[in-house]
C-alpha cells in the first residue's frame, strides 16, 4: 500500500495527509518461528510486484542475516523518525520497507535500524541514542496504536482508514483510494451534530 499512496498523495496534494500507524504483525520475539518457517512464510512474498511491479521484493528470504524476531523494534523506530518531521519518517518508512521485503535484513536488530536512520540522513550514532533512552515510550506509542487498530477490527494489513469513516481492507490499486477520497471530499463538509440537554 506504501506505494500506492505515495501515488494517492501526488495525485491530491496537500488536499489529504496520511498518518502511519502501527500494527504489529509479531508484538514480541516469545513466539520465533525458526528459520526454515520464516523463509517458508516469505515464499509468499513472490507475489507482491504481481500487484504493483514497482516493489521491489527478495522471496523467499536470501539473506544469511538473521530473520526478524518481531515487528516492535522497527515499529517505534519509525515513531522516533516521525519526530525528525515528515521527509524524515517517509524516508524511513520507504527504507525500512527496502531493508525487509527486498534487502533482507534483520529489522528488529537495533544496529541494523540505526543504520537504516544513517541511510536516511539522520545521525545513526544519534538515533541510536534517541532510541535507547525513549525505547518505553516510543513502544508504548506502538502499542496505542496496535489496541487501537483492534478495537476498529483491524487485524490484517494493509488496512486504510479513511476521514475515520471508510476502512479499506487489504492492498488495494491506486484507482480505489483515488475513488473513495474523491467520493469524501466531494461531500459537503462533516459538521458535528449539536445535542442539547
Amino acid at each position: 500500500a506504501a506505494v500506492r499512496l505515495d501515488d494517492v498523495k501526488e495525485h491530491f496534494g496537500d488536499r489529504i495527509a496520511i498518518e502511519w500507524k502501527s500494527f504489529m504483525l509479531r508484538s514480541t520475539d516469545g513466539i520465533r518461528r525458526t528459520r526454515e518457517e520464516f523463509i517458508a512464510y516469505t515464499r509468499n512474498w513472490v507475489r507482491l510486484p504481481e500487484a504493483d511491479a514497482r516493489l521491489e521484493v527478495t522471496a523467499p528470504w536470501a539473506s544469511e542475516d538473521e530473520h526478524p524476531s518481531h515487528s516492535l523494534p522497527a515499529l517505534a523506530a519509525s515513531k522516533l523518525a516521525a519526530t525528525y518531521g515528515l521527509e524524515a519518517e517517509e524516508a524511513f518508512h520507504r527504507a525500512m520497507f527496502k531493508a525487509y521485503f527486498s534487502e533482507n535484513r534483520t529489522i528488529s536488530d537495533k544496529g541494523v535500524i540505526a543504520a537504516i536512520a544513517g541511510e536516511c540522513g539522520l545521525d545513526p550514532t544519534v538515533f541510536a541514542a534517541e532510541y535507547q533512552a525513549q525505547e518505553l515510550t516510543l513502544a508504548g506509542q506502538v502499542t496505542s496504536d496496535h489496541e487501537q487498530a483492534t478495537r476498529l477490527g483491524i487485524n490484517a494489513i494493509p488496512t486504510v482508514i479513511v476521514d475515520d469513516r471508510v476502512s479499506i481492507r487489504g492492498a488495494q490499486d491506486t484507482r480505489t483510494y483515488i475513488r473513495v477520497l474523491d467520493e469524501l471530499l466531494s461531500e459537503p463538509p462533516h459538521r458535528p451534530q449539536n445535542i442539547g440537554m
